[in-house]
């Protein structure tokens, strides 16, 4: 019912005041939406360490600053004669607050904002560093008088003080909340030096620019530790020789071939010696589901297993090529020191799984004594082989993907 349609004057103003509050809610709905979280935004970067300090510039979607009210025309075109004010709001709201540097072993904490401008999605400047720094700089913005707020990009020069030396520098941009995923890409050359380039997730946290030997062989000690537990496929596989572990002698031929195996595949894909084809991968997971398989089928029918060290060397190869999936990414954060990273990364992973066996073969050699044992180890075994049978159906459909039209 439209308002002049009502019988009364007080059953009009009941009306206008349920369409003040119902275009109200809409509005507050519509604001909502302007500022929802989105869900992959890309920053762009070029930093360089020069003689008075760093410089600093960031490419950024508009849409992804959802605490900084711009002014809008029409509720939808950037005002640009009254924008930069905002602009120098974002910058310091999103950058200069939660960007964290330190060099040595000092926080860097004079960042000001030396340039703020608005850009078009056709923009190409931040091709190189000299192309992003004529952009950002220059006072001619050319823009159309029309522009969605949301399709635009906010680009920025903030400059750091810094020490002139070569001192480790760390950075951290603090962008977490910007988006559910926050891919930062960073070109950056210090002093000396030439141009490297990052890529990397915004939960990445504070990145090392130059880490030292010692720096660079910690961190990845520690992501070779972390990778094998909460590698599930890989803490599976270590269990079905665990269940029939009755000696740790029995054990020690068995997990060094499998060690031995892996380190070898694993040092030769990350030294490129590895198919590079988006098949790879997808095979290699299947293969692992399939060792998982094999593993605890055996564990059924052959419960005296002898010389298994055979077989476990042979999928100790196909284990080394899936570590070497999760270390290809990050090895672009080793600094200069690639083949210690690499080695430090293998000696994570087989501290990891150390623990585990230090863990799990006590157990297993008590419940060895058991009466049920036997029993116990049938079970356990097809309750694996039952779970790896699911990851080979579901890694099959993604690898077949990749065989000849003809199959």
């Amino acid at each position: 019912m439209r308002c002049s349609e009502t019988p009364s004057a007080i059953g009009r103003l009941l009306c206008r005041m349920v369409l003040a509050v119902s275009l109200s809610n809409w509005g507050l709905y519509v604001g909502a939406q302007a500022h929802e979280i989105p869900n992959d935004v890309q920053v762009q970067s070029f930093l360089k360490q020069e003689e008075q300090g760093l410089t600093l510039f960031i490419r950024v979607p508009l849409s992804s600053m959802k605490e900084v009210e711009f002014p809008l025309l029409n509720n939808l075109y950037l005002d640009i004669p009254h924008i930069k004010p905002a602009l120098q709001q974002a910058a310091e709201l999103w950058f200069v607050d939660n960007l964290k540097i330190v060099q040595g072993h000092q926080s860097l904490n004079r960042v000001s904002v030396k340039s703020a401008r608005i850009s078009l999605p056709s923009n190409r400047s931040f091709v190189t560093y000299e192309t992003a720094l004529a952009h950002v700089r220059s006072e001619n913005w050319e823009l159309p008088s029309q522009l969605v707020w949301n399709q635009q990009y906010l680009d920025l020069e903030l400059q750091v003080n810094a020490k002139n030396d070569y001192s480790n520098i760390e950075i951290d941009f603090g962008l977490q909340r910007l988006a559910q995923r926050v891919a930062i890409d960073l070109r950056f050359q210090l002093l000396n030096a030439e141009e490297r380039a990052f890529e990397f997730n915004a939960k990445e946290g504070a990145v090392l620019l130059n880490p030292s030997a010692w720096q660079a062989s910690w961190r990845f000690i520690q992501m070779g530790f972390k990778h094998i537990l909460s590698g599930t496929d890989h803490l599976i596989f270590i269990a079905c020789l665990i269940l029939t572990a009755t000696q740790w002698l029995s054990l020690v031929g068995v997990i060094t071939s499998f060690t031995v195996a892996h380190s070898l595949t694993l040092i030769a894909a990350a030294m490129g010696y590895a198919p590079t084809g988006l098949w790879f991968m997808p095979w290699v997971e299947l293969a692992i589901a399939f060792s998982i398989l094999y593993m605890a089928l055996e564990n059924i029918w052959r419960p005296n297993v002898y010389r298994r060290w055979l077989v476990c060397s042979l999928f100790g190869l196909i284990h080394g090529f899936g570590f070497s999936f999760a270390l290809h990414e990050s090895m672009q954060f080793a600094g200069t020191h690639h083949f210690l990273s690499l080695l430090s990364f293998n000696l994570g992973v087989e501290a990891g799984q150390l623990l585990v066996l230090l863990l799990g073969v006590p157990v297993a050699m008590w419940l060895a004594t058991k009466a049920y044992a036997r029993t116990l180890t049938i079970v356990l075994s097809a309750l694996i082989a039952h779970l790896a049978w699911h990851w080979m159906e579901e890694r099959w459909a993604i690898a077949a993907k990749f065989l000849p039209a003809y199959f």
